[in-house]
């Protein structure tokens, strides 16, 4: 027979590269589509030779491949709960224009289609195991309705072409399972981020290898084990004498347990959940850190507390508005960009122009001709261009360049380049503290601050000179409220969202995190002045701050934001009364903290902590050690040469998998699990699932070929079907 050949969109991702040396194996074909938004050409780095070939394609844009196709697999789409908040109209656009570019392509090349499609059609099922025929419990507008519901219309869009067009499709509808919640600080390679392991699980998803083994101890318990390889992965891990500096990170190890759990509680309300028999550092009679179990722990005892962080630093002097608003999946033609002299340069190609704005149409009426001449000749009097019109005239964006949104009303330009100045990061910071977005979609779209009337002056300073905006200012009422100001703008809220505040997202962002000090400390300073000490007896005596918030993670953020510069605050749960309503809010002290300044801590800065310290270590007595619930499997860092990594809330945890002892080696025997245990790798988990379905990625491929080489045409599930407990996969 012929050789068949395949395309495979998403081909460079976790599902896609598999395939790729699936279908290469069996001799076909490859034709690998991907435009690496989540994928990554490391995972088909290795596949040589003319029968694959590789095309960097946005599939939401029509596209065409110029040979015959026999096979489209259609596996594009953003899968993890990471991505699709982060990309949420992308990933909608996905399922839509993607999935119908496919399907074109198929029926123009008569090609048999598969769209890989997900468990998640049926929602928070009532019904386990879901059969097809099951239409499911669904919510539409939930946090993951952005990537369910693109699937169940690429469903739907799949059987309308089968049916009406006659394309000669197949669903498959894959399942999976996710666990932990439990805190990790790493850098990826481009910013310091700050995920639960089950977030970072599922941002390396793309490096993922499977394995199942058997473990003795408490009965058999037979569970998946994971390993996801990572490159140019660093966590914070001290050495010899304790400083803490970034540490190469080779894996992060997904792996079972059916041990008793507990979550460690400190002095400075640091935090840790291990398993029992897994060791964190306690202060060893030569004061350097010793492992030691939890099940050993006793309270009072002092285990090691990261104090001082280094990781890797980056600036970020500037952001494209631009880049900003392609990526909240807005139309360019709704976006414009001005400058002196583009309109005569415009004009000087006004030809090619009135031929792309023609086969745009973007002229309603019967005089759309006359209509394109007409907005040239606007664009020569006003050197106001649509960006796709720009993107023609001009290589470069101009320095004085702004950009304007193109609506009926009124509106107002940014600078089409934002520098990030210290007085923007200030504004930041201060936003986080005090601030919040508003936006009806076609109605209005601002920002609000509102605290005291000296910090909504700097506020307002800072927002017109260098932003351009024009500020509107509430009055205070004594008493009652604080003054405000207010910004009309979509693009500042663009501007926003690009930059990691998305949903009045009150996190700090790992960009911001990882800043040179001299940068971080502005930010810091603008909360300070929004929700810390700025007033009173404690501004006064400078030597005691207070920092507020009722957001656990920008509670955990700050932690990470000051241990950069060295200093250990104490975290506090308090419960007060708002509106009538029980609140729980969290302060942040620093005490005896010299210079007290937050904009003198990059020079140095002093702490007085009633603890002993080895290096960029605090010993923090234990103030409470609880059993907890544990999960199927529990994740570990292997940190070769270190073995130590940040957990939870900034304990430092132990681990002693070495970069050659791996739970996928082929060594799955009781007796390497048991050996594996006696040397007690540490284990980071959080509440989860306690249900697993376990697919090995090999199955699921060849239950995609298969699938795509039958004659059927309705959905399929793959995977397996028989969710087990942990009590039923022991007995």
């Amino acid at each position: 027979a012929a050789m068949a050949t395949a395309l495979i969109t998403g081909g460079a991702g976790f599902l896609g590269s598999h395939l790729c040396d699936h279908l290469l194996a069996k001799g076909n074909r490859v034709i690998c589509v991907d435009n690496l938004e989540t994928g990554s050409l490391a995972n088909i780095s290795h596949i040589k030779g003319e029968d694959f070939r590789f095309a960097m394609v946005d599939i939401t844009d029509h596209y065409e491949i110029d040979e015959p196709v026999d096979f489209v697999y259609h596996l594009a789409s953003p899968a993890s709960p990471i991505d699709y908040a982060r990309l949420p109209l992308h990933t909608l656009k996905v399922g839509a224009y993607g999935t119908h570019n496919s399907l074109g392509l198929a029926k123009a090349n008569r090609a048999r289609f598969l769209i890989a499609s997900t468990s998640e059609v049926y929602g928070d099922p009532e019904v386990h195991p879901q059969p097809e025929t099951y239409w499911g419990n669904v919510n539409p507008i939930g946090p993951r309705g952005v990537y369910d519901e693109a699937k169940r219309y690429a469903e739907a869009l799949t059987m309308a072409y089968m049916r009406q067009q006659g394309v000669n499709t197949c669903i498959a509808r894959i399942f999976n399972s996710v666990v932990a919640d439990e805190q990790l600080l790493y850098d990826d390679g481009r910013e310091l981020r700050r995920e639960s392991a089950e977030q970072v699980a599922m941002r390396m998803a793309a490096f993922e290898r499977s394995a199942s083994y058997v473990s003795g101890g408490g009965g058999d318990l037979a569970a998946a084990a994971k390993e996801y390889e990572l490159s140019g992965v660093t966590v914070p891990a001290f050495e010899p004498g304790g400083s803490i500096n970034p540490a190469e990170a080779s894996a992060l190890i997904a792996h079972p347990t059916d041990q008793t759990c507990f979550e460690v509680t400190t002095r400075y309300g640091r935090s840790i959940k291990v398993t029992g028999d897994h060791s964190v550092f306690v202060e060893g009679a030569d004061g350097d850190p010793a492992p030691k179990p939890v099940n050993d722990l006793e309270l009072g005892e002092r285990i090691a507390v990261a104090r001082r962080i280094d990781v890797p630093e980056r600036d970020r002097p500037h952001v494209s508005m631009l880049d900003a608003w392609l990526a909240a999946g807005e139309d360019d033609w709704d976006l414009t960009l001005e400058a002196p002299g583009l309109g005569a340069l415009a004009w000087e190609q006004r030809e090619d122009l009135f031929g792309l704005l023609v086969s745009e149409r973007r002229n309603a009426g019967p005089n759309w001709r006359n209509g394109a001449w007409t907005k040239l000749i606007r664009m020569r009097q006003t050197d106001r261009l649509p960006v796709p019109v720009a993107r023609r005239v001009v290589g470069a964006v101009p320095a004085e360049a702004r950009v304007r949104q193109r609506v009926a009303a009124r509106s107002s330009p940014l600078p089409a380049t934002v520098e990030l100045t210290d007085d923007l990061l200030w504004l930041l910071g201060l936003w986080v503290a005090e601030g919040c977005a508003y936006e009806t979609p076609g109605k209005s779209a601002f920002l609000a601050i509102s605290c005291e009337e000296a910090v909504l002056d700097r506020a307002e300073e800072i927002i017109r000179r260098d932003l351009g905006l024009h500020v509107v200012r509430g009055k205070a009422t004594p008493g009652v409220r604080s003054g405000s100001l207010f910004v009309h703008s979509k693009l500042l809220l663009r501007l926003m969202d690009y930059l990691g505040f998305a949903e009045n997202s009150k996190r700090i962002p790992g960009w911001i995190l990882g800043l040179p000090l001299p940068r971080l400390k502005w930010f810091i300073e603008g909360y300070r002045e929004g929700d810390g000490v700025h007033s009173g007896k404690k501004f006064e005596e400078g030597v005691r701050h207070e920092f507020s918030t009722v957001y656990d993670d920008l509670k955990d953020d700050l932690v990470v934001a000051f241990a950069r510069f060295g200093l250990v605050p104490s975290v506090g749960g308090y419960r007060s009364g708002f509106k009538g309503k029980p609140c729980l809010f969290w302060r942040l002290t620093l005490s005896s903290v010299s210079p007290w300044s937050p904009l003198d801590w990059d020079a140095g800065v002093d702490q007085k902590l009633q603890a002993r310290i080895t290096g960029d270590i605090v010993w923090a007595p234990i103030r409470k050690i609880e059993e907890i619930e544990a999960t199927p499997l529990v994740y570990d860092f292997s940190v070769p040469g270190r073995e130590n990594f940040w957990a939870g809330t900034g304990v430092l945890a132990h681990n002693t998998y070495g970069p050659r002892m791996r739970p996928l080696d082929g060594r799955a025997i009781p007796t390497f699990l048991r050996q594996a245990l006696a040397d007690k790798p540490v284990t980071v988990f959080g509440d989860g699932s306690q249900t697993r379905s376990f697919c090995f990625v090999e199955d699921l491929i060849r239950g995609l070929v298969g699938l795509a080489e039958s004659e059927i045409h309705e959905p399929v599930n793959l995977g397996n079907p028989h969710e087990m407990t942990l009590l039923e996969m022991a007995e």
